[in-house]
């Protein structure tokens, strides 16, 4: 038997709340942003750049943001005890990170890169080019600010996690292969060029790759589903943040006992589904498919491997009858020539 959705608990505001009330930048919230580059970005005092919350899918395990550095400018300095991923969408410039003053190192990025803070590090990021860059960042701060509630052991503490950073050598330039599907590395330069492993067992021409980056526990990958592909609908627990980073197509959303919602997705396209709910990704496009998620815990320190029943796909004979037919009449519509292929996720 399926459980049903949880309904939230209010008792007032949670400490992450009013840690964001304080930051004083919009939240966009629900489960879909068309385009990044449409997001209304207001200034950010603590980041010393422009900057709005995306706070999707109501949950408080994850949240993202959309920062963008003015040409010629960089962001203040900081350090934080949350985790942060970064995807660039648009711009090229550098991040500079150090434990001391006298041992920084600096990194440059451009359009399509993905990164991330090692735990506790100072770093700062900087423009380096004569337009705007906008960038995708995702944390677990609302998970660690709620947990702890303490702004300067958050914020202000001195601790180094020299496991994790290690400035006497060349971070940046770390990669290597853990087992199949899965990558450490700590910076990827473009998730687009990156080459991914098959995934056979999730379709024809699916492919996948999984990321431990800059020693994080915070998990991602990058799935491609060539022309023609599609998931089964699948769900897991909250927190999962998806970012389009090409091709096109739509992506569909569902609770038992509600309606369906679709999403036309796109580059810049970011969903998030809410905790147990059913979604599916779907390419419509003559192109190849690719996302960037940001999703559970990294290849080395997953715990995705305990997971319950309730992290379950509906196969798909069992789905509802209509999604499959509307499917092939779009890519009929759109002259898509293609063996059809279901991603079982």
């Amino acid at each position: 038997m399926r459980l049903p959705h949880r309904d939230p608990i209010r008792l007032g505001p949670t400490p992450y709340e009013v840690f964001q009330e304080k930051e004083g930048i919009p939240s966009v919230k629900g489960f879909f942003v068309e385009d990044l580059m449409d997001v209304e970005v207001k200034p950010w005092e603590r980041m010393g750049a422009l900057g709005s919350f995306l706070n999707l899918g109501e949950q408080q395990e994850t949240d993202a943001y959309v920062c963008e550095i003015p040409p010629g400018k960089q962001t203040n300095p900081q350090r934080h005890l949350f985790e942060t991923l970064v995807y660039i969408h648009k711009g090229r410039g550098a991040t500079t990170v150090w434990f001391e003053e006298n041992a920084k190192q600096t990194f440059e990025w451009s359009a399509g890169a993905i990164f991330a803070i090692p735990l506790n590090v100072a770093y700062q990021h900087f423009n380096a080019s004569n337009e705007p860059v906008r960038f995708l960042g995702g944390t677990n701060a609302p998970h660690v600010i709620n947990l702890f509630h303490n702004d300067d052991f958050i914020f202000r503490n001195p601790f180094q996690f020299r496991d994790r950073f290690r400035p006497e050598r060349e971070f940046f330039e770390e990669n290597k292969r853990l087992t199949v599907r899965s990558w450490e590395s700590n910076l990827v330069p473009d998730v687009n060029q990156f080459a991914l492993d098959d995934y056979p067992m999730k379709g024809k021409g699916v492919k996948i790759m999984r990321f431990g980056l800059a020693g994080t526990t915070y998990g991602c990958h990058v799935q491609e589903f060539p022309p023609g592909s599609r998931s089964t609908f699948h769900r897991h627990g909250p927190g999962a943040i998806v970012c389009v980073t090409q091709g096109e197509g739509f992506a569909m959303v569902w609770r038992e006992g509600e309606e369906r919602t679709r999403f036309e997705i796109k580059p810049g396209s970011i969903y998030s589904p809410g905790d147990l709910m059913y979604h599916g990704h779907f390419n419509t496009g003559h192109a190849t498919l690719r996302h960037f998620a940001m999703r559970g815990r990294s290849p080395k320190y997953s715990q995705d491997r305990y997971r319950t029943k309730l992290h379950e796909m509906i196969p798909f004979d069992e789905e509802p009858p209509d999604i499959h037919p509307m499917y092939l009449e779009e890519l009929e519509k759109k002259g898509v020539k293609s063996e059809i292929s279901v991603v079982e996720e």
